[in-house]
């Protein structure tokens, strides 16, 4: 009998150092079809070389700009890329679109809040010699779950069609450092290509994947295996003087 004891204190012994040596674990939140909320992505517009277009989160007046009801956002402090001031003028943002009927950029974007300008949906970017301009968003805990369409488009282009978007989602790990010259990230997540505009078809849009909550680090709790451990070598102990 007291055998047996000392064989089932060992094997709780085992199992408690176990729990305590178990790897933290973590989700990134991540996967091949979705964007999640804090990852990034990045468009490539494709068009006529050392020429500026316009571009912005499209469809989304509709949104109050709230956190939870906001769209992406353009990283700062990019290379070619201009934004209006959040107090004005609104230089970019008073561009009228094509087939927009007299509606502007602004007219187009979510609204301003205390915590976000809506000058930060939008903005104004010149290609390189290559015709190529890259932007990058971001996006955070205040994201909307859902898809968002990017536009791009200047004066010329919407009557020669000549300019192509394409979208490029990143994991949470990826450096996304956008520049003049096309982006090769290490673990580009999806891609997705819109045909190039003609005046009989849409005008180039790019969709961003649903945008979904990350799911919270999962932990293995060490005070609890140390707790155990000591219960069973107490009672190991104790079963050694019997």
């Amino acid at each position: 009998m007291k055998r047996r004891t000392e064989h089932i204190l060992i094997i709780l012994l085992v199992f408690c150092f176990i729990l305590v040596i178990l790897p933290v674990s973590a989700d990134t939140g991540s996967s091949a079809n979705t964007l999640t909320r804090g990852g990034r992505f990045s468009i490539t517009i494709t068009g006529t070389p050392n020429t500026a277009y316009y571009f912005w989160l499209a469809r989304t007046y509709s949104m109050s700009g709230k956190p939870g009801d906001q769209p992406p956002v353009v990283q700062g402090n990019q290379y070619n890329v201009e934004q209006d001031p959040s107090d004005g003028p609104y230089t970019i943002g008073s561009y009228a679109y094509y087939n927009g009927n007299g509606r502007t950029i602004l007219d187009d974007v979510a609204a301003s809040t205390p915590e976000m300008p809506n000058t930060s949906y939008y903005g104004r970017v010149t290609t390189g010699a290559d015709g190529r301009a890259i932007v990058l968003f971001r996006t955070s805990s205040a994201t909307a779950t859902r898809s968002f369409s990017v536009k791009a488009e200047n004066p010329a282009s919407a009557s020669s069609g000549n300019v192509l978007v394409e979208e490029t989602v990143y994991s949470r790990t990826t450096p996304a450092t956008p520049q003049s010259t096309p982006l090769t990230p290490e673990t580009p997540l999806t891609t997705q290509q819109t045909p190039v505009y003609t005046p009989a078809t849409a005008f180039p849009t790019t969709t961003v994947p649903p945008v979904t909550p990350s799911l919270p680090p999962t932990r293995s709790d060490p005070m609890a295996g140390i707790v155990l451990i000591a219960i069973g070598t107490a009672l190991w102990a104790a079963a050694r003087k019997n």
